[in-house]
């Protein structure tokens, strides 16, 4: 009797777990109609899907000028997926504030959110709880930036930015990946100083609302003139 009660348990938690929004890969091939910008897209069926876990430059922002880099982001976006039938994996969170969907996308082979983050085209931007693949993406934006790619080439770590020093305070948060200049409104109920030599090395990316200084880039961190070859 005793076993049974224990059974009858098992099973009703196993069919409870299988409710849970844990996230789940839409086998359904979807058509996209057209490229928004570098992470958003629009499918026939009239839904737009932003790519989750990252972030490329703007170039449709109503009130700012197209950003470093944005135009580039959204020719490799639409290069890639336009026209094509894209497969969407998604998250705990389905849908934004804005309706979007929010999900990873793959066309054929190819992880697009994972291909834009390791050409140098996007930024890894970790919002919770949507964050399965935070982990691979910092480790893709790390290369990125060790090979000096896309936007992590000489201009864009200098374009329209100031420059600060090794110790430079910024400011970071207790949950945020991004440092932050003093007065940010991201630093409303968290502020942790650090030095920007500590933010950088430690994986903080600049905030890209206020706008934090850069560490220069020291003489021996310069990469000597051998390319490697293009995929």
């Amino acid at each position: 009797m005793r076993y049974q009660r224990v059974l009858t348990h098992l099973l009703v938690f196993l069919f409870l777990a299988s409710l849970l929004p844990a996230g789940f890969a839409d086998k359904t091939a979807h058509k996209v109609a057209r490229v928004i910008d570098g992470d958003t897209i629009e499918l026939e069926n009239g839904e737009r899907v932003r790519y989750i876990g990252i972030d490329t430059p703007e170039t449709k922002h109503p009130s700012k000028p197209v950003e470093y880099y944005g135009r580039e982001a959204d020719s490799a976006n639409r290069s890639l997926v336009e026209g094509k039938e894209v497969s969407l994996e998604f998250d705990v969170q389905e849908r934004d504030q804005y309706g979007r969907l929010l999900a990873y996308v793959y066309v054929g082979d190819i992880f697009v959110n994972a291909w834009l983050v390791e050409n140098g085209y996007a930024q890894v931007m970790t919002t919770p709880p949507n964050v399965r693949y935070a982990e691979r993406f910092l480790e893709l934006q790390q290369k990125a930036r060790e090979e000096e790619k896309g936007l992590w080439g000489e201009k864009g770590r200098s374009v329209g930015r100031e420059s600060g020093s090794d110790t430079t305070t910024v400011f970071v948060t207790k949950t945020g990946k991004k440092y932050h200049r003093k007065g940010c409104r991201y630093l409303r109920y968290s502020r942790i100083p650090i030095s920007l030599r500590e933010a950088v090395s430690e994986g903080y990316e600049p905030c890209k609302v206020c706008e934090p200084p850069l560490l220069p880039r020291r003489s021996s961190e310069v990469p000597s003139s051998k390319k490697s070859p293009e995929k």
